[in-house]
């Protein structure tokens, strides 16, 4: 986990339904400013203007282009199917990989993409997709059985029959 990230300045790529949750997450959690950089420009001025809405258009705004956007910040979340099984590849070039920058993915399948391989490698914090995987779980519990999930124990559980060993 990374309990210091939500401080700092966060770039996040994708600003469909998983970047506007990831993004308002990152917020409401304390993030100084949350930039948005999508493919379709449109999309990431629509997901900024619902956010700053509620945070202010001062900590939130949209990214034109990427590499620019994560000098300025501290970490970077992949909101996008890129990385997933049947979408190989990179939503970040991994030239932008700098061991100082956190990297967190919303993909878990695979868990281990390509990015946060790189990004490990590379000296980088990395979030994998799992904590996307149990928290989806856990509103899924709630929301269908109307009891409260207990979200340590699913994420025990999560890691253990993810762990390989």
């Amino acid at each position: 986990m990374l309990p210091d990230a939500v401080t700092d300045r966060a770039v996040v790529v994708g600003a469909g339904g998983a970047g506007v949750a990831v993004g308002y997450a990152l917020l409401e959690q304390g993030a100084e400013h949350v930039e948005f950089f999508d493919v379709d420009p449109a999309r990431a001025g629509a997901c900024a203007s619902r956010l700053s809405t509620k945070f202010g258009r001062h900590r939130v705004a949209v990214a034109d282009r990427l590499a620019p956007a994560l000098e300025r910040a501290g970490g970077v979340v992949n909101a996008t199917p890129v990385g997933m099984l049947g979408h190989e590849g990179l939503p970040v070039p991994e030239a932008l990989l700098r061991p100082e920058l956190w990297v967190s993915d919303v993909v878990y399948f695979p868990l281990e993409t390509e990015l946060i391989r790189l990004a490990r490698d590379r000296g980088c914090r990395v979030v994998p997709g799992g904590g996307m995987a149990v928290q989806q779980a856990v509103g899924a519990f709630e929301y269908f059985t109307g009891e409260v999930a207990d979200p340590v124990r699913m994420t025990a559980h999560f890691d253990e029959l993810t762990t390989e060993g």
